[in-house]
């Protein structure tokens, strides 16, 4: 059994390994070997096998899909998993507050650490990727390194008003995630709430592994772009 979530760009582990022996199985060359890193190589081996299978522009980025995935594992005999094994339901998801938190980047970068460490994304993501992208420009943008920050007037702000006095889904915390992203890319063995900084954040990179493949395809991350939506 493969897991999608395992086979992330910058991931180290033997579901990697795995599709990498797949690859070269396959005739798509990985100079480096099966070394269980998802680096440029396995990345650009990958996107060969997307293009094989017919995918074209951005299905064919060399940042494995569920069904691109399945494909791989049916040639090569493994099954996949695409759940998110975190996932929690919306309706657990909890309101409280921090108490204690300084408010500034070497805490904020602290705690984004530790969430690197919880999803398995590389410190990289903290530090700054190869154009610049990174974790610390993300959350200082979205809550200017407030860990109990919500936003009460953009297009989420709707639903009931929960303990913290703020609708449903209005965006919160560190990294500004609503609580059915929170839920669904939740990482398992963090907190449920979630202004909780680590929970947080850790949700936000495995919703950035989702939609974008990479810290690097993130604008608002991108110091050197303007601010935008994520």
């Amino acid at each position: 059994m493969v897991a999608l979530c395992n086979v992330r760009f910058g991931k180290s582990n033997d579901d990697v390994r795995a599709i990498q022996n797949a690859l070269i199985a396959a005739g798509f060359i990985i100079p480096v070997g099966a070394t269980g890193f998802f680096g440029e190589q396995t990345k650009a081996a990958y996107a060969a096998w997307q293009r094989n299978l017919g995918f074209t522009r951005s299905a064919a980025d060399g940042f494995p899909g569920c069904v691109s995935l399945t494909k791989l594992g049916n040639k090569a005999g493994f099954s996949v998993d695409c759940r998110e094994p975190g996932g929690i339901a919306k309706s657990s998801v909890g309101f409280s507050r921090n108490s204690g938190i300084i408010i500034d980047k070497p805490t904020a970068r602290a705690f984004a650490e530790q969430a690197c460490d919880k999803t398995g994304a590389p410190r990289a993501w903290v530090t700054g990727v190869s154009n610049g992208a990174n974790l610390i420009t993300l959350i200082n943008r979205e809550s200017g390194f407030r860990p109990n920050a919500v936003n009460k007037n953009d297009v989420n702000a709707n639903g009931p008003v929960q303990p913290d006095g703020a609708k449903l889904n209005c965006s919160r915390g560190y990294a500004q995630v609503i609580p059915g992203t929170f839920a669904e890319h939740h990482e398992e063995g963090t907190s449920n709430q979630i202004y909780d900084p680590v929970a947080n954040i850790a949700a936000a990179i495995n919703y950035i592994w989702s939609r974008y493949g990479d810290i690097s395809r993130v604008q608002q991350a991108n110091p050197a772009l303007p601010p935008a939506g994520y």
